[in-house]
């Protein structure tokens, strides 16, 4: 079963697997969310209808993501994801990645590599607020 609270500045907790939780952050573009556990494809769900909602508003979006300790994604949200990706990645232009995984953090530097028009960077837990800074500038 799938819990949803949205409070007016678009913060959620859904839980099911994970919890995911809707990060406030300044800049209007910027959606910004923690993940705790393994995202299920209804939690995708959630964080792409923000997506969509901002595309509306904004040509590019950006995202600050949070991986406490990130178990995964289903497969169901991963195909999610893939297809949303693909059909949008022209709307994204930055990715900010706090982790302390290893392989998470070389993910980043490869995509960041790999997708010159999207600019993606990992952040220790310690350096969150840079992560945040750097996502808005």
């Amino acid at each position: 079963m799938l819990f949803i609270k949205i409070n007016p500045q678009w913060k959620a907790k859904v839980k099911t697997s994970a919890m995911l939780t809707f990060i406030d952050i300044e800049a209007d573009n910027v959606v910004g969310i923690r993940v705790d556990g393994k995202i299920s494809g209804q939690e995708f769900d959630a964080v792409a209808a923000l997506l969509e909602k901002k595309m509306k508003d904004h040509s590019k979006v950006r995202i600050y993501a949070e991986l406490a300790p990130w178990k995964g994604i289903t497969l169901e949200a991963l195909m999610k994801d893939l297809r949303f990706g693909l059909s949008n990645w022209k709307r994204f232009d930055k990715e900010a990645v706090v982790t302390e995984k290893k392989w998470i953090k070389r993910w980043a530097e490869i995509g960041d590599k790999m997708i010159g028009s999207i600019e993606v960077k990992a952040f220790p837990f310690e350096k969150k607020e840079e992560a945040k800074q750097w996502i808005q500038e």
